[in-house]
Parts: structure tokens; C-alpha cells; sequence
């Protein structure tokens, strides 16, 4: 039989798509879990008619998320925390800072969408990715520098004075990674204005890269 899916289906395909299953699948499984519909004429036309609403919504969050984007790339982080000689941290700057210091400037903002693998431990200058929207790449800027006698947590447009601290801090960093004899530091530090560092390739584009080989393989 054929029939409609009304949500996304593992390995049978997508909302809105029309595909052929056994009877049994369809009639035990698909439509009594609401997962699917039969196949009529009313059906078909309330699908289509679904899938355009849903399209004029999606073009209006990508729209948003690429004006969400560029207001990110703008923004400079500037955060303290304790740190020992070696410029490793007491404590961390994980995605719940950044997304709190988003608050104040009133940008609510998904802390699942930083792509943050773990929480930053070592001062420096940090280029993170953010994800606003599936098709939409944002980058932050953050600065973690050592605690004086107050705490720091602020984020400010960029502008030649949020320069000059990333100029400083990426010295300070080459300064202890010299002493230290370690090349961590300097590798994790980001210069004004230099390429963010490539995004780890999805599971995806991983198979896809992996599945030559194999066929060669064989």
C-alpha cells in the first residue's frame, strides 16, 4: 500500500513524502502511531498545503538565524576566571556562560547550538561555532583571562580596544607556552580577524569520505 508520512520515518523517508509499504506495516504501525496517512486526493492536497506553510516558516527562521548570525560574528567575549601559572583555570567557561552573557544583551540563544565539544579550561582567545539554524554558521569571539581583584564577564561589540586584548592575551599565551615548552597554548589561541579553525566534519561527511577506501579495500 501506499501512503503518506506525516513525520519523519527512519530509513523510509521524510514528512510529506509518498511511499510504498507492506499492508501490515502501514495499517498496524504507520497510521495507528499517526506516523502516516493513506493515500486519497483530500489527503494529498492537505499535505501539500501543509508542506508550503512549512516552507514559508522555514525561510522565515533562516532568514532570522542569518540576522541572528551577523549580530554573533560582531560580539566580543571577555570573561576572567582563576587560573595558575600555566594559564589552566580552576573553574571552566562552559556554553551556560556564553548563553548567559547573550542574556543581557537580550539575544536568547539555545546553548545546544555553541558547538562547544567541552568547556574551556586554559585562558586565550577562543573562536567558537554556533549553529543559529541548520544551514547557518555564526562564530564568538571569547577572551578568558586570568582573575584579578574583580571579575570580569562582559560581552561588547568589537572595535579596536577588543583588539588590542586579544593582541595581549595571545602574547601572554606564547610568553607561558615558551616557559612551559608546550605548543597547546599557542595552537588554541586566536589573532583578530584570522580564519576560525575548520569544523569537525560530521558523521556524514565521514562515511562519505571512509566509504572509497573501503570499496577499494575490497
Amino acid at each position: 500500500m501506499e501512503v503518506i508520512l506525516t513525520d519523519d520515518v527512519f530509513a523510509l523517508g521524510k514528512r510529506g513524502d509518498v511511499v510504498r509499504v507492506a499492508d501490515g506495516y502501514g495499517r498496524n504501525y504507520l497510521i495507528p502511531r499517526r506516523l502516516a496517512m493513506p493515500v486519497t486526493t483530500g489527503n494529498v492536497k492537505m499535505m501539500e498545503q501543509q508542506r508550503v506553510a512549512m516552507a514559508k516558516k522555514e525561510a522565515k527562521f533562516k532568514e532570522e538565524a542569518e540576522l541572528l548570525a551577523g549580530e554573533l560574528n560582531q560580539l566580543h567575549f571577555l570573561i576572567s576566571r582563576k587560573a595558575g601559572e600555566t594559564g589552566a583555570l580552576f573553574g571552566s567557561v562552559t556554553t551556560k556562560d556564553l548563553t548567559d552573557l547573550l542574556e543581557t544583551q537580550g539575544i536568547h540563544l539555545d546553548r545546544r547550538k555553541i558547538l562547544m565539544e567541552q568547556p574551556i579550561k586554559s585562558i586565550g582567545n577562543y573562536r567558537i561555532e554556533v549553529r543559529p539554524h541548520s544551514e547557518i554558521e555564526a562564530s564568538l569571539t571569547v577572551s578568558v583571562v586570568s582573575e584579578g581583584d574583580t571579575e570580569i564577564a562582559r560581552v561588547t561589540k568589537k572595535s579596536e580596544a577588543t583588539d588590542r586584548i586579544i593582541a595581549e592575551l595571545e602574547m601572554k599565551v606564547r610568553e607561558i607556552a615558551q616557559l612551559t615548552g608546550t605548543k597547546k597554548a599557542e595552537e588554541r589561541t586566536v589573532a583578530p580577524e584570522e580564519e576560525a579553525p575548520k569544523r569537525k566534519p560530521s558523521r556524514r561527511e565521514r562515511e562519505a569520505k571512509e566509504a572509497p577506501e573501503e570499496k577499494e579495500s575490497e
